[in-house]
This record gives C-alpha cells, sequence and structure tokens, in this order.
C-alpha cells in the first residue's frame, strides 16, 4: 500500500508563492523601529503563511490524496445450481462433474494467481451460498441474471476473467449472449452434458385457454416430445388436482413434438392445477419429464348483464357487441319503445330476474316512466352493480331517483358539444378503479372527441371523479367519468361511443380500447362495494417445492391511508388433508406494508388465511391459495447447449471447453493477467471551498495583530 500527492496546477506554482510570501513579508517588517529579531521572525512568519494560503485560495488549489493498493485479479466463477445440472449421462453425474471441476488442480493453479469469488445462480442469481452447499435444485436457469453480476462485480478493471460452469441451457429471462457482448474481460465456458439428443420422452408444456369457466367444456393441450422411441403408442393423461380427468392414446414420433388434446369440463371455480403426464418407458434418459403441469384460474361461469337502452342508437349496439367480445359477460337487451312499454315482448319477466351488474343507455330520459319503475325496482331489490351511459336525451330528474347515483343534478345546457377527456386521478383511489384509470390515462391524448351535453352536477359522497371534459382545450370545472365505490355504481356523460372504434385507425386509438373500457369498468363495479382493508398475495400462483413462498400484504384503514404497527398474521391450510401446515407472522415492511416467507412446503395446493389486527381492534382480513407444484422445465431440454457455450465465449475473447478439457490443460494466463491489480482510491481537498483553512487564515492574520499590540507597534 503507498500514497500520492497531486495538485491541479503546475508543481512550480505553490514554490513561487512560498517565496513570494516570504519576500513580500520580509519587506512589510524590514524597517520597523524597536522590533528585535526574534519578534521580527514571529511577525515575518505569520505574514508569510497568511499570504502564501491567501494566494492558493485565490488560485483555488485542489489536492489529490490518492491511496493505492495492489491486490491479485479476480477470477468470477460462474455456477449453474438449477435442476438439469442433477442429470446423469452415461451414468456420470453432472453434479460430480461440476465438483470434480471445483477441486481440480488446474482450478487450484488459477487461484495462485487469481482470488476467487463465486457466482452461483439458478432462476437468480443466489446470494448467502457457499460453493460447498450447493445442492443443484433451482427450478429454472437464468445465465443473463449471473452475467449481469459479473459486470457488476468487474466494473473496476480488478477481474481478469470469468469461468462459467452449466450445461447452457437457459430458460428464464433474455439471451445471456446479448448481455455479455461488452463485458470488460473474457469469459470462458465449461460445456457439462452430453451434446447428443438422448432417448427420452418429455411432456414439454402444458397450453390452457386464456379463460376458463365452471361447467363449460374447453380444450386442454400436451406438448410431447420424444426421441428414439418412434412409432411406439403410449396413453398420455391429463389430471385435474390429482383427479384424473382424460387419457388418450398418443404414438411417438421418431423425433420431435406430438400434440395430445384433452376435453376438459372444471367442476368448480378458483385455482386448479392440470397436469399432463405419460408413463415412464423402459430405457429413457430420464423419468423426471414424463409430466409438466400449469395452474388455471377458472371463472364460475359469464357474468348476466342486462343492458337497458332509452332508445335504438348505435352506441347500444357497440356497448352490447364489445361487452360479449370480451368473452366474460352475457348481455341481455331491452329498449325502451314508449314510457310504459319495451320492444322487448319478456322485458316484465326479464326485470324480474338476477343479474351480475346493469348498464343503463340514455335510461331513464323524459319518456320513462313505468318502465323507470321496474328498472328502480331491479336496482334496489338486488343492490346490484350498475353503470349509467348519457345520451342525447339525458333527465337529470329521472336520473336522481335512481339508487346509489354518483351525482346529483343541478341543472344543464341544451347545447352539444365535442369534447376530449382528461383523466384526474383523486388523492386515493380504491385498488378496483387503478386499472380503469391508468387505462385511460395511457389513451387520453388519442381519443376521437366525443359529444356532451354540459351537465351541472354534485358529486355523492363517496364519489370519484376520474375524468373531465376538454372543451376547444379547456378543461370544463364538470367532471366526464364518475364512480360512486360505495353504492357500486358509475356514471359517463359523454355519448357518441362508436366514434371510439370506429375512428381509431385515424387517431391512433388501439381498437380493442372501447371494449377494454366498458368491460374494465363493469368488473371495477362488482369487484368494489365494501372497502378492501388487507390484500395479501404470493408473489406468484405457483412454486416449485425447492422455492419459498413469499406474501406480500398492504393493510389500509378505513380512509384508505396506510395503517402501520398493526400484527397480520396467515394461517396456512394443506387443502388435501385440511392439515394446518403454517401459521406465519409477517413483518412490516412500511406505508402499511408486510411481508413474510414460508419454506418447507411439499407438492400440492394450499388455501391461505389472513387476519390483521390493529392492537386488539380487527383490522381487516384477506384469503387465497397458492400452488406448489414441480416445474419441469429444467427438464425440458437435457442436452448441453453447445452452440450457446461457445457464442458466449466467443463474444467476449473467452474460450469454450469441455470439462476433460479444463482438466487437463486449464486456462493459460498471461503475464499481464497474472500482474497484481493497481487498486486507487482518492480523496480531493479543495482549499477555497474549505471552511477550516480559510478560519486559519483569519486567526494568523488576528495573531499578528494581537502581537503587533503587544510590542507597540503601528
Amino acid at each position: 500500500m503507498s500514497f500520492e500527492v497531486r495538485f491541479d496546477v503546475a508543481w512550480y506554482l505553490p514554490v513561487v508563492f512560498a517565496a513570494v510570501s516570504v519576500l513580500l513579508a520580509l519587506f512589510m517588517y524590514r524597517r520597523v523601529e524597536g522590533l528585535t529579531r526574534s519578534r521580527q521572525a514571529v511577525l515575518v512568519s505569520l505574514r508569510a503563511l497568511s499570504l502564501f494560503l491567501l494566494f492558493l485560495a485565490i488560485v483555488n488549489l485542489v489536492t489529490n490524496f490518492i491511496r493505492i493498493d495492489y491486490r491479485k485479479k479476480t477470477l468470477l466463477l460462474l455456477l449453474d445450481d438449477s435442476k438439469s445440472m442433477s442429470l446423469a449421462d452415461d451414468g456420470v453425474g453432472r453434479s460430480q462433474v461440476v465438483r470434480q471441476i471445483i477441486e481440480s488442480n488446474e482450478l487450484k493453479s488459477l487461484r495462485r494467481f487469481l482470488d476467487m469469488k463465486p457466482i452461483i445462480f439458478g432462476a437468480g442469481v443466489l446470494r448467502g451460498i457457499s460453493m460447498d452447499s450447493i445442492r443443484f435444485d433451482q427450478p429454472a436457469t437464468n445465465i443473463e441474471s449471473a452475467v449481469e453480476r459479473a459486470r457488476s462485480l468487474g466494473t473496476n478493471g480488478s477481474t481478469a476473467l470469468a469461468l462459467l460452469i452449466s450445461d447452457g441451457n437457459y430458460n428464464t429471462s433474455a439471451n445471456p449472449v446479448d448481455a455479455a457482448r461488452d463485458l470488460p474481460f473474457p469469459l470462458y465456458t465449461v460445456g457439462v452434458g452430453d451434446t447428443a439428443l438422448p432417448r427420452d420422452v418429455v411432456v414439454k408444456q402444458v397450453l390452457v385457454p386464456p379463460s376458463l369457466y365452471a361447467g363449460k367444456p374447453s380444450v386442454v393441450r400436451g406438448i410431447v416430445s420424444a426421441h428414439g422411441f418412434g412409432g411406439q403408442v403410449v396413453s398420455a393423461h391429463l389430471v385435474d388436482d390429482n383427479r384424473e380427468v382424460g387419457s388418450l392414446p398418443v404414438k411417438l414420433p421418431a423425433d420431435g413434438d406430438v400434440e395430445v388434446s384433452f376435453e376438459y369440463t372444471p367442476s368448480t371455480p378458483g385455482m386448479h392445477v392440470l397436469r399432463v403426464y405419460v408413463p415412464s418407458l423402459d430405457g429413457e434418459f430420464s423419468r423426471k419429464n414424463n409430466s409438466a403441469a400449469v395452474t388455471a384460474d377458472v371463472r364460475k361461469g359469464k357474468y348476466d348483464l342486462l343492458l337497458v337502452a332509452g332508445e335504438p342508437a348505435a352506441d347500444v349496439a357497440f356497448i352490447r357487441r364489445n361487452l360479449e367480445a370480451a368473452g366474460d359477460f352475457n348481455v341481455t337487451l331491452l329498449v325502451q319503445r314508449t314510457g310504459e312499454m319495451f320492444f322487448q315482448k319478456d322485458a316484465q319477466s326479464t326485470l324480474a330476474g338476477k343479474f351480475d351488474a346493469v348498464i343503463l343507455y340514455d335510461f331513464p330520459n323524459d319518456e320513462s316512466s313505468q318502465t323507470l319503475r321496474l328498472v328502480s325496482d331491479l336496482l334496489s331489490r338486488s343492490d346490484v352493480p350498475y353503470a349509467y351511459f348519457a345520451g342525447p336525451r339525458f333527465s337529470g330528474a329521472k336520473t336522481d331517483a335512481l339508487r346509489g347515483f354518483p351525482f346529483s343534478t343541478a341543472g344543464g345546457e341544451s347545447g352539444e358539444y365535442q369534447v376530449g377527456i382528461a383523466p384526474v386521478k383523486s388523492d386515493y383511489l380504491p385498488s378496483e378503479l387503478q386499472q380503469i384509470y391508468s387505462l385511460l390515462s395511457a389513451n387520453a391524448s388519442l381519443l376521437p372527441p366525443l359529444y356532451y351535453r354540459r351537465i351541472f352536477c354534485r358529486p355523492a359522497p363517496n364519489s370519484f371523479s376520474l375524468a373531465f371534459p376538454v372543451i376547444s382545450g379547456v378543461r370544463g370545472d364538470m367532471p366526464i367519468l364518475l364512480v360512486n365505490s360505495a353504492q357500486r355504481s358509475a356514471a359517463f356523460l359523454g355519448y357518441g361511443l362508436w366514434r371510439l372504434q370506429l375512428m381509431s385507425s385515424l387517431s391512433g386509438l388501439r381498437s380493442d380500447f372501447l371494449q377494454e373500457f366498458l368491460s374494465g369498468l363493469i368488473r371495477s363495479l362488482m369487484n368494489g362495494g365494501r372497502q378492501k382493508l388487507l390484500t395479501v398475495k404470493p408473489d406468484k400462483k405457483a412454486y416449485d417445492p425447492s422455492e419459498h413462498v413469499n406474501f406480500n400484504a398492504l393493510l389500509v384503514g378505513p380512509g384508505g391511508s396506510p395503517l402501520n404497527g398493526a400484527t397480520v398474521d396467515l394461517v396456512i391450510t394443506d387443502e388435501s388433508s385440511k392439515r394446518v401446515v403454517s401459521n406465519l407472522r409477517l413483518t412490516q415492511t412500511g406505508d402499511g406494508s408486510y411481508a413474510g416467507v414460508v419454506a418447507g412446503l411439499g407438492e400440492g395446493k394450499y388455501s391461505f388465511a389472513a387476519k390483521a389486527l390493529a392492537g386488539s381492534t380487527f383490522a381487516g382480513t384477506d384469503s387465497g391459495t397458492v400452488v406448489v407444484e414441480p416445474m419441469n422445465v429444467e427438464y425440458a431440454r437435457t442436452q448441453m447447449n453447445a452452440q450457446l457455450l461457445r457464442q458466449l465465449a466467443l463474444v467476449t475473447g473467452g474460450e469454450f471447453l469441455t470439462p476433460a478439457q479444463f482438466m487437463h490443460d486449464g486456462i493459460h494466463l498471461n503475464e499481464q493477467l497474472k500482474e497484481p491489480a493497481r487498486l486507487t482510491e482518492s480523496s480531493h481537498f479543495e482549499l477555497l471551498s474549505t471552511l477550516p483553512i480559510l478560519a486559519f487564515v483569519l486567526l494568523l492574520l488576528a495573531s499578528e495583530w494581537f502581537l503587533r499590540k503587544i510590542w507597540g507597534l503601528p
């Protein structure tokens, strides 16, 4: 270790300043009467030092104190700890090969000149794990994360090289070659595994429709890959939550994939684990990849919506068409003909039925009388959520009669405007409204103009004004979209909704915006109602048995503000045995957030129930489901990906090696790599901005003045 001192000015300037300061001080005191030599020396020294420091301050001298340290350069060892590294090739386990490389003389030889720093990775970089504790059980391989970690550790120029030991089969995140292209050091790769495709049968993937409904038939597909068993017929099975629901014969190809399709009818709503498996065959390379699973969220069925229109209009057709196209809704239409009748003959019996939500378009209006009473009775009787869309025949006197309407009317104008929409977020939005607000915010600038009659309204209590009309570039002062969270009602006061779809190509708006807006608004109303105080979610829907299950919770008070200092307890129950497997108290992490981790859950489906207490006061509950199922993505590809490992070495200036090549020849280090790294650490000392130095100058001048007065000098 050594130190250096450097100045940001020419070296001779401080010398010149010192000489000039001494000469000036001597000149000032050369003919002072009654001054002894010793006193003259003191005063000259004080004056010279003061002048010298002032000269340095004027040129703003910056001094750099540099600490220099010489250390061994670093070898970054990237170790693949994923499940595929537990496979065996010709009876030799890949994990055994990795340990042989770690203990080899060639690696020990490298460590004579380099400090080794391991980077152990699976689905991500693993912290706090030593090379002695790797178990080759990570459910996925993310080589990119290891490369990025190596980059972050090698930024100071002290890294000589990196050595990656892996089979090269990444299955999560991006291609690591792109991340490795500009590494500041070479990356050597040691490929573990056989490059030849073994005799094997693999269930690669299970595909389910995006929407599944209880009691409704659908198709679940399994992708089966085979090599070396061409022409052999096996049975493929579909399992729903450990219950077999289908079986089909499959003729295996000589080399490639085959698709098997099962007809599947979910029996109950909720989270289901669907697994496709093929019985193991004699001579297979691995039996761990004969099944694959996926989690599916089964809904209770399509929601029944009632659309009541005050008159036939283009908007009515577009509302109905887009809601039905969303896939989750059955829409029943009633169109008012007169104040007493609908066009549909069965309207009265329809209004006596049950619906999940109601949409009103320009209804009620001035012609609504008996029809208004029937619809109002439906809304009051069933406490059903509803959305109101204004039309050209808006009647404030009629809408004020509806249960839980988002605003009351204080008059309006008869003129019609073409307006834009300006979303305005309230200080606090319930979670169920966040999505619809985000959709409006992201697309507001692209919306074609809608029609609007200016309505003077007073928002009801618990109503949120999400958007305002923009008239001739000026935002109006009355909202165009309001949602009453407590009453689960909404009102949109613009009309001409068909323009959002037919004019989307002209404005650049997404063609599916109207569908997303309508379905999102209806879902937010159905999910609203009572404010949810406690929300607990796992960070994933499904976990591998080797993973920890992470829970995150958000707790808010009745006013919506974060609630800290509470106790949040979580009970986890095995759904198959109904046995409580874990009691967990979540830890507060700030701003109403709480978190906790559970390890050691075996395969199965688990329900969790959470309860929050603020002191002894009940603060909220929540519940949900989490699935633990082996993720066989690690066994979908069993041979070594030598091509990727060669590319990684090529783009970084490294070299691809087999285990035998590495343990026989090692890696040749040139003399430059063997030399210790020169690490510097500098600190800056800027005189002008250093108050203690300036204070010291003032002290010198004050001392000189004080001595002059004591010694009787002018």
